[in-house]
């Protein structure tokens, strides 16, 4: 069998949904490395963006800052890690970087006050034994959430004193057993937390923020079709709806989020995006939302209106780079930066325009040296 390292490479430059479902070689096949999300609210720290390396040598995370619309390098950028940089989740007061690995551990590094990053916990782990595909920090700053690389399996970790890590045994749910976690959300209300399992669908599970419980609730919503796989998620400001990318189908489903928790496929959904839909992104204002279509290298944007229908923005699909895995939105709630695993380039923002929601590229970055397999991208609230 071949090493992690190889197996993580060879999905980074995959570029057919065919060859994702095809690895056999690694024992596993691997889910979008990093995803999207939404803006924040106000913080002590800048607008930075981090990203997660899986093909330097040494793994490195590169930062940047977003300041008088210009894409700046972060002093001592790139700083190197012990483990491949398969997830990262930035706390809501700013204070802490989670680097999880699908290798195993969970690593925390402090964030300066210009956006430099330094190693915490004496340069060990603040959890171990654990393969992480995605991290979230849920809205109080006190949990840690995430799924698993290797299985469909969701936790949740405390989070103490110098952004030490608890392990909460009772809220380890498993899924599914015999496909990863692909992606996981939580709701603004922090009450319900979804899973996309690749071939296996969307999980719902509901969450307390006062103690970290997690369970499964309601029945599984599988792809629609033969073959078809759930990949990036995203969940509108208002928590009324739910997004999913789903490969093979060729487009985002759309669901209605219930008082309990439960899903209901809105009339219309899917919308059709580009090829290889991978990651899910919605704005702050709940205006928008952009779906990064992996295998055709460019951005699907639609207009979201109150019911749950999306409308295409004039102008879409908008270019980027190769093989585009993950989105945040930045802290200024102005760009989109999207991460490319195939390079060219390895890092661009966006500019979206307030009134129609359509994309112009502002600036774009190297994360290292080519090919730096872009994997895993977070931000500043």
């Amino acid at each position: 069998m071949r090493s992690l390292k190889s197996c993580l490479l060879q999905f980074c430059v995959s570029v057919s949904v065919a060859s994702l479902l095809a690895l056999a070689g690694c024992g596993k096949f691997f889910p979008p490395l990093g995803s999207g999300g939404g803006g924040g609210t106000g913080s002590s720290s800048g607008d930075y963006l981090y990203v997660g390396n899986l093909g330097t040598n040494p793994l490195t995370i590169a930062g940047f800052s977003i300041a008088s619309s210009a894409l700046s390098s972060i002093s001592g950028s790139a700083w190197s890690v012990a483990l491949e940089p398969t997830a990262l989740a930035v706390t809501p007061d700013d204070t802490y970087l989670y680097l999880g690995s699908a290798a195993g551990g969970i690593y925390v590094y402090t964030i300066g006050s210009n956006g430099a990053i330094t190693i915490a916990n004496g340069g060990t782990p603040v959890a171990t034994g654990v393969s992480a595909s995605v991290l979230r920090v849920d809205s109080t700053g006190k949990w840690l959430l995430g799924a698993s690389s290797f299985s469909g399996e969701a936790f949740v970790y405390q989070i103490g004193t110098g952004g030490a890590l608890t392990p909460l045994s009772s809220s380890v749910v498993t899924l599914n057993g015999n496909v990863p976690s692909t992606d996981l959300e939580i709701t603004p209300n922090d009450n319900f937390v979804y899973v996309s399992c690749s071939t296996a669908g969307v999980y719902t599970l509901s969450f307390n923020s006062g103690t970290g419980a997690l369970a499964q609730i309601n029945t599984v919503l599988v792809p629609k079709s033969a073959n078809a796989a759930d990949y990036g998620l995203a969940i509108s400001p208002s928590g009324n709806f739910l997004f999913a990318a789903e490969t093979v189908t060729g487009g985002v489903r759309v669901f209605s989020i219930a008082a309990n928790g439960t899903l209901t496929e809105t009339s219309g959904s899917p919308s059709t995006t580009g090829t290889g839909a991978w990651s899910v992104l919605v704005d702050h204002t709940g205006s928008y939302v952009y779906v990064a279509n992996r295998t055709q290298g460019n951005i699907s944007a639609f207009v979201l209106s109150n019911n749950g229908a999306l409308t295409a923005i004039s102008g879409s699909p908008f270019t980027t780079g190769s093989l585009p895995v993950a989105m945040v939105e930045d802290k200024s709630e102005t760009y989109l930066a999207v991460i490319n695993a195939g390079g060219s380039p390895d890092l661009q923002v966006f500019t979206i325009n307030t009134t129609t929601g359509a994309l112009t590229s502002l600036a774009t970055a190297k994360t290292g040296t080519d090919p730096t397999e872009a994997s895993s991208l977070a931000a500043t609230h």
